[in-house]
């Protein structure tokens, strides 16, 4: 009895789960950009040149093609432009690293600011105001 669950749990399974593994168009569309030149995600762009993609890429679906070779297909008719992500290669891996080294920058540019910073009280204020200090003395000490 036990074994007949297990073999019916594991053959509805079996019979599941290509059915959800299968290549949709929405899961093409939203590694795309639009042709147009309107720069909206395949997935959320309404124009004529969006149903001529989409058509495409049904008509790639149901020729057996993957979705790496459906978006380098494209990638080739459209250019590198129609890839929501840029690839890591040629000049396009200097998107992926410039962020990272501008943030890194900043942070250390903070950093060595606040490290020069002397944040050392001098003077009271309120006792500064009451009475006569020697300026070339506070110079001195700043340095």
């Amino acid at each position: 009895m036990r074994l007949k669950k297990i073999f019916s749990i594991f053959s509805i399974l079996v019979v599941l789960i290509p059915n959800t593994m299968a290549l949709n168009i929405e899961d093409v569309e939203e590694d795309l950009i639009c042709a147009c030149g309107c720069y909206r995600i395949l997935l959320n762009c309404d124009c004529e040149v969006a149903e001529n993609m989409r058509k495409s890429i049904k008509d790639m679906i149901d020729a057996g093609m993957e979705k790496e070779d459906i978006i380098s297909r494209l990638q080739l008719l459209y250019g590198n432009e129609v890839l929501a992500t840029p690839p890591k290669k040629g000049f396009f891996t200097s998107l992926w690293i410039y962020p990272f080294l501008i943030i890194s920058g900043g942070l250390a540019a903070v950093y060595i600011l606040i490290k020069r910073r002397n944040a050392e009280w001098y003077y009271d204020p309120d006792e500064v105001i009451n009475e006569d200090i020697d300026l070339d003395e506070i110079y001195d000490r700043s340095r």
